[in-house]
């Protein structure tokens, strides 16, 4: 597939992707001036790059902490406002960057937006565990057929299959020499497989420098788990994290390293790659009912709309209020998209209901946000009225090296059900 520009998708009156960059481009330069121990130019170039990237949480809340430090008590208090704007909070009253603030004019309010904004939204119910907390559960998806879960594993490289009375099994043994982490797992009810992609993740306890050059598309026959057929990548540093299958039977996967879109068309032998300036940190996806579309988020640019036809790629405007970015697996539900959105404080889950141009966000809804639970929700599905998704991943209980990080104990994975307005 080939990419041709898409209109332009604005924030401050510009092009989407160069807000984008030259927001990066301040912070990139910030970082560098933190390193020389010029503050005073830090500080602004990190106001610069919110200014140009208003929806990017990680710019505000570095704008607000850094201003704090540097005695900017209206810079600080205004970062905070703008973060609390978006529908996000932080505990001001613990936190003591900010211990200077507390007996000025309003800030009590200001953490009180903050306060509310944080609390726990309980709606998921269990669904679903696995005993072990060693898993490492990733992407997960559900048979409508029969209800039975199948959910990847990225320490155990396989994928455990959950039956609807809660039973347990395992696809294939564990710690396959010829796989690799395994990310994200699809049903295809039409030609009953499962759809499987594995890469390497450093982080991962079992990781072997052999994995560098191991990331798949597998197809996998459902009755007996055998792999029926691999698509291998060319060496290099990719990411398959997750996949969808459309409504004419394309298989759709995502690289985040790369960033690259990959197209199975039905009885092809080849993937197809779109790239696109959009294309940073691609995450889920999700196909509209009509084929027409491919819904992706991009865990830098927020959501894009993909034109399957003529190979546009379009930013979906955020809805007031509310940022679009860190969102990790989506699913479609009936002109919304329903996201995973772990790369923002707290972690959540959102409903971005689309116009009915299916063009910008009219309105974001928050579902789910069981932080205490829910610690690093994933990847999810719709079924049955309801939104599956893996809970407590274990992405931060591991640092780069693949050891464990301290105060951070594994719990048994969860899969928590929403129950879809």
């Amino acid at each position: 597939m080939t990419a041709r520009a898409g209109r332009a998708q604005t924030n401050t009156g510009i092009a989407a992707v160069d807000s984008a960059n030259a927001a990066r481009g301040a912070w990139a330069r910030a970082v560098g001036e933190l390193q020389r121990h010029d503050t005073a130019a830090a500080r602004d170039d990190i106001a610069r790059a919110a200014a140009a990237w208003p929806v990017q949480p990680a710019y505000l809340w570095a704008s607000a902490v850094l201003s704090a430090r540097s005695g900017d008590v209206r810079g600080a208090i205004a970062a905070l406002d703008r973060y609390a704007d978006l529908g996000l909070g932080r505990d001001l009253g613990i936190d003591s960057t900010f211990a200077a603030l507390r007996t000025l004019p309003g800030f009590a309010e200001l953490s009180t937006r903050h306060d509310v904004n944080r609390q726990p939204i309980v709606r998921g119910r269990p669904r679903a565990s696995l005993r072990d907390s060693t898993f490492w559960p990733e992407g997960m998806d559900i048979d409508p057929r029969n209800g039975r879960i199948y959910v990847a594993s990225v320490r155990h490289r396989t994928v455990a299959v959950v039956d609807a009375n809660g039973s347990t099994r395992e696809l294939w043994p564990r710690d396959r020499g010829d796989l690799s982490s395994v990310l994200g797992v699809r049903v295809d009810t039409a030609r009953n497989v499962l759809w499987v992609t594995t890469s390497p993740v450093r982080a991962s306890p079992d990781f072997t420098r052999g994995d560098t050059s191991s990331a798949t598309l597998l197809r996998v026959r459902l009755g007996d788990g055998a792999v029926e057929r691999r698509w291998l990548l060319p060496r290099g540093d990719h990411a398959l994290g997750d996949l969808a299958v459309g409504p004419h039977g394309d298989v759709f996967v995502t690289d985040s390293n790369d960033p690259v879109l990959y197209r199975l068309r039905p009885g092809a032998d080849t993937l197809e790659a779109m790239r696109d300036a959009r294309f940073r940190s691609l995450q889920g996806l999700a196909p509209s009912p009509d084929g027409r579309f491919l819904f992706l988020a991009d865990y830098s640019h927020g959501l894009l709309r993909v034109d399957l036809e003529h190979g546009s790629v379009l930013r979906l405007d955020d809805a007031p209020h509310s940022t679009s970015l860190g969102c990790d697996g989506i699913a479609w539900d009936r002109g919304a998209i329903v996201a995973v959105q772990n790369g923002v404080t707290p972690a959540r889950v959102m409903r971005f209901a689309l116009d009915p141009t299916w063009s910008r966000i009219a309105r974001a809804d928050v579902l789910d946000q069981n932080w205490r639970v829910a610690d690093e929700p994933t990847i999810g599905a719709v079924a049955g009225g309801q939104f599956v998704y893996v809970a407590n991943s274990q992405w931060e209980k591991f640092d780069a090296a693949g050891r464990r990080v301290s105060g951070k104990p594994l719990t048994a994975p969860q899969l928590l059900a929403i129950p879809l307005p």
